[in-house]
């Protein structure tokens, strides 16, 4: 009889399989947009920027974690690749489903912001360690996981406000798992432990600095006029979402049942998914299809439940891997000068929808040219050329 792999293994061999894969595609140089920023914050050590308004945009727990352990902006880079192999593995804690981690990791959102120097894929390991916590719960009913689950949502709002898209699933099964009055209080303090730093901000800050600061507008969805950013950012989402709905697909013809879940964890993860998946399908700002990460995590963790042939998920796996190559090839034949329409030396088809970075030097090459110190943006003049 053949014996188990123990899952601490399989925790371990699926991280150290995605570290390397993240690692060995990520972007090696200097980053465009919110990664040079980050990148920009976090190197040149000034500390003024927390005194900053736009606390909202942030991310302070990414900050110190990235100035603590980052010397140069690639190993600015390799922390998200590090936080997406954890996430990946943290799936599989979730799932217990070894073969749909790796159809997760090799997502095309996923492996995308594992190259880059972004905060998406550490928020996506608050998101699996608060998963994990809640699924405990609903099976165990022990108020220990909700203290837990409550601590890890605390510092996930301290890296980034998408943390509080879940209260509303979390205070429901609190309620329908008639918790203990000093299980909540309990709870409410780790709670605060956790985001003692975001309720400090949000007292001396103000409330509409700490939740949305300049892009009110934008979170609420009601900027007018933005189809063509909704579209973008659809279409690049739906290169992780089409085949993460085939596999749901797929999977639910099987007849190979996992392990059972409690019926309010199967509820409380079809909420998370459809709160995580509105909040991004009317999220109208260009690149931010990364939020539509979590989405994808939970509709995967949903398919996880019933299992497949080894067959069925390389063929799926290699699927996933030739989509982008397919829509970027595809891009091509659309008449637009050679994709360069927004920052120079930037293949923009190439940039956003083949996931790995490890060959695109455009934003050193257009730091070179303008001078100065490099903050993710070109300079108007370099926009104005193209």
């Amino acid at each position: 009889m053949r014996k188990r792999i123990p899952s601490i293994l399989r925790f371990v061999a699926l991280f150290a399989f995605f570290l390397a894969l993240y690692a060995l595609t990520a972007q090696r140089g200097l980053g465009w947009g919110d990664s040079g920023e980050f990148q920009h914050w976090i190197l040149n050590g000034n500390t003024a920027i927390f005194s900053q308004p736009g606390f909202s945009n942030l991310h302070p727990l990414y900050l110190v974690i990235a100035r603590a352990v980052c010397a140069t902006p690639f190993q600015v880079t390799l922390l998200s690749s590090f936080s997406g192999a954890l996430a990946v593995a943290g799936f599989y804690l979730c799932s217990r489903n070894a073969a749909m981690a790796i159809l997760f990791g090799l997502a095309h959102c996923v492996w995308w912001m594992s190259c880059v120097a972004e905060v998406y894929t550490m928020s996506l390991v608050f998101i699996a360690a608060e998963t994990f916590c809640l699924m405990r719960f609903c099976e165990k009913r022990s108020g220990a996981w909700l203290v837990a689950l409550a601590f890890f949502n605390g510092l996930h709002l301290e890296l980034h406000n998408i943390a509080m898209l879940a209260w509303p699933v979390y205070a429901a099964v609190a309620l329908a798992m008639r918790t203990k009055i000093r299980t909540i209080i309990t709870a409410a303090a780790a709670f605060a432990f956790g985001a003692c730093y975001w309720l400090y901000a949000l007292v001396t800050r103000g409330i509409p600095d700490v939740l949305y600061g300049a892009y009110g507008t934008q979170a609420m969805g009601l900027l007018p006029n933005n189809w063509t950013l909704a579209i973008f950012n659809w279409a690049l989402g739906g290169l992780s979402l089409a085949i993460g709905f085939a596999i749901f697909c797929w999977s639910a013809r099987s007849r190979r049942d996992s392990e059972p879940w409690h019926t309010s964890t199967s509820w409380s993860i079809a909420a998370l998914l459809v709160i995580h998946f509105l909040f991004w399908v009317r999220y109208f700002i260009i690149s931010q299809f990364t939020f539509v990460l979590p989405t994808v995590f939970f509709l995967y963790l949903l398919a996880s439940r019933r299992r497949f042939g080894v067959r069925a998920a390389v063929l799926l796996a290699a699927a996933q891997i030739a989509l982008p190559i397919a829509a970027y090839f595809s891009l091509l034949q659309i008449p637009v000068p050679s994709w360069y329409w927004s920052h120079p030396h930037r293949n923009d088809a190439a940039y956003f929808i083949l996931p790995w970075k490890f060959h695109d030097d455009s934003a050193d090459r257009c730091a070179a040219e303008q001078g100065g110190e490099w903050s993710g943006y070109a300079k108007e003049k370099d926009k104005e050329a193209q």
